[in-house]
């Protein structure tokens, strides 16, 4: 069996001492006693806490309960020889740091192809000068000491993740709760919606409220870039948009005014940061709806027995021209018409040879999917633009918003 013992010999003068912030453990490994007794006598001047086994079988009971950092193992040894030991300490996640020098009377080349494949960081000859076997254990225990400064490193890291991804998941949860619910927002019209950030916290958010007794209110934005700030931005954006603020400061619900003013108080930024917006009002009561954009792709009105409509034109986003004047739109809209509006990230995917999905087979794919229900047709339009991309990932923020007249309550 294996017999541990300390040692702490006073240095010789001349020779270096290991760092002593903490004491390091050597194992050797050979099955003949005088062999380890020789070595830990060459090794008494580092100060290292020395264990001791005479084969690989025993070394590997002794590092089920005790903490190795460097082990010099012989060759040939019964049970379990030096190349095995490489290969079961590398093998196993716990052990892998562990510097592990191989020890045999002759080393040819193809023998160091060898030990290196099975694992081993360094040689030595046996008949290895005292000066070279100290020099070669330093080494080890200073490659040891890095890789054991690199995974403390490591554990603050993923510790320090763990805590930030826990925060930006309340985050998202968080900008969730401000997406309105899906189902009848008010008689006669459903809402329907898919969104995915491409990162946890993303740059695409949308409202539909009642801005008033008779007036919904209907928003889509797309804040530059991914990430904590834009969302921050974009939330921040998302409160002048409820029901108080808008009814206060633009009593007559025009998204032109609106979008006017935005552009006008947000300019872009020195680190270019700018926004896109869709900004829309029905008037419940006589089904006109007005809107506005600020270069945001346009909305997608889809009719029964009549060509689809585009909703919107080339504009500047907000931020670009602080003195742009945008203007208000207007369509009638009837029953059983459907309002698609999004964000670029469901379109602006690629192929295999670069070619983009692009906004015309997205508004064909809409009017191909107006017999399936809203919620099961959005699904679909996410898995067409998927399909189109070669990895099916989406690069960009993706917000896919559906409104539908229903007819249900047309009589009121």
């Amino acid at each position: 069996m294996s017999v541990m013992e300390s040692i702490d010999a006073e240095a010789e003068i001349g020779v270096e001492r290991v760092p002593e912030e903490r004491t390091y453990t050597l194992l050797i490994v050979d099955d003949e006693k005088l062999v380890r007794i020789s070595m830990k006598r060459r090794l008494a001047t580092l100060h290292l806490r020395l264990l001791e086994a005479e084969n690989g079988r025993v070394a590997m009971e002794i590092l089920q309960r005790e903490s190795v950092d460097v082990i010099v193992t012989d060759w040939m040894m019964p049970e379990l020889d030096g190349l095995d030991l490489c290969k079961a300490v590398k093998g196993n996640p716990e052990f892998q740091s562990i510097q592990l020098i191989l020890m045999t009377a002759l080393v040819q080349p193809e023998q160091l192809a060898e030990g290196l494949n099975y694992g081993a960081d360094d040689f030595l000859l046996k008949s290895s000068s005292d000066q070279e076997i100290l020099a070669r254990i330093r080494a080890s225990l200073r490659a040891r000491k890095l890789r054991l400064e690199l995974e403390g490193s490591y554990r603050v890291i993923s510790e320090k993740q763990e805590e930030l991804d826990a925060e930006l998941n309340s985050a998202s949860n968080f900008v969730r709760t401000l997406l309105p619910v899906p189902g009848e927002v008010t008689p006669g019209i459903k809402l329907s919606w898919e969104f995915l950030p491409s990162a946890l916290l993303g740059g695409d958010l949308f409202q539909v409220a009642q801005w008033g007794d008779d007036h919904l209110g209907i928003m889509v934005l797309d804040m530059s870039g991914h990430g904590i700030g834009p969302a921050l931005r974009a939330v921040s954006l998302s409160m002048q948009f409820t029901r108080e603020h808008i009814t206060s400061s633009f009593p007559s619900y025009d998204p032109g005014e609106i979008v006017t003013y935005l552009n006008a108080r947000n300019p872009m930024t020195d680190q270019g940061e700018y926004f896109t917006i869709w900004v829309g009002v029905l008037q419940l009561s006589t089904r006109v709806l007005r809107f506005a954009s600020a270069g945001h792709p346009g909305g997608i009105l889809v009719r029964d027995n009549a060509d689809s409509v585009v909703l919107g034109g080339k504009t500047w986003p907000t931020g670009f021209s602080p003195d742009e004047i945008y203007h208000t739109h207007s369509i009638t809209l009837t029953d059983r018409d459907r309002l698609y509006l999004f964000s670029d990230g469901i379109y602006e995917v690629v192929n295999a040879e670069d070619e983009i999905w692009g906004t015309s087979r997205l508004q064909k794919t809409l009017e191909g999917i107006y017999t399936r229900s809203m919620r099961l047709g959005l699904k679909h339009i996410l898995q067409v633009s998927r399909s189109w991309q070669v990895d099916g990932i989406f690069g960009d923020d993706v917000a896919l918003v559906g409104l539908e007249l229903t007819g249900e309550n047309s009589e009121k």
